[in-house]
């Protein structure tokens, strides 16, 4: 299992996902404590966790936020969220924090149709990303045989 420290956005998120049920928004304070935290983890990872790595996964998560965020299906506080994770785990883990997001997003889109909703709240289907990649963060390559 990853350090505690990495229970951090696990609650950040779960947090994020509880005000996003009910006011259909992310505030800035969640993604902003996790982004401020970057450091101590660093601090406290040291030498096993690698600044740029850190950096080059907040790009990256930046980055498909934006692209899967165009046409307004993925929030802004979302798409600042999982920019702030994909810093906190890094680059490694963007892929699997999205897929994970994406397969816990999918009952809620379908409930979302069946209630003839075209939008719904992302944040619990991140924190449930965040969740399974903590508790077990070789879970995607176990499922795909090269773990």
């Amino acid at each position: 299992m990853s350090p505690w420290i990495d229970l951090l956005p696990v609650v950040m998120s779960v947090i994020a996902s509880i005000v996003d049920l009910r006011r259909r928004e992310i505030p800035d304070t969640i993604w902003i404590v996790i982004l401020v935290m970057v450091p101590i983890r660093i601090w406290f990872l040291w030498p096993a966790v690698s600044p740029w790595h850190l950096v080059i996964g907040a790009i990256a998560a930046l980055l498909l936020g934006c692209l899967v965020g165009r046409g307004d299906r993925f929030g802004g506080g979302d798409v600042k969220l999982f920019a702030a994770l994909g810093a906190w785990f890094g680059i490694a883990a963007v892929v699997p924090l999205a897929l994970w997001a994406a397969v816990a997003g999918l009952p809620l889109a379908i409930i979302a149709a069946w209630r003839g909703q075209t939008d719904f709240a992302y944040g619990p289907a991140i924190a449930i990303g965040v969740l399974t990649h903590w508790l077990s963060p070789n879970l995607l390559g176990q499922l795909g045989g090269w773990a």
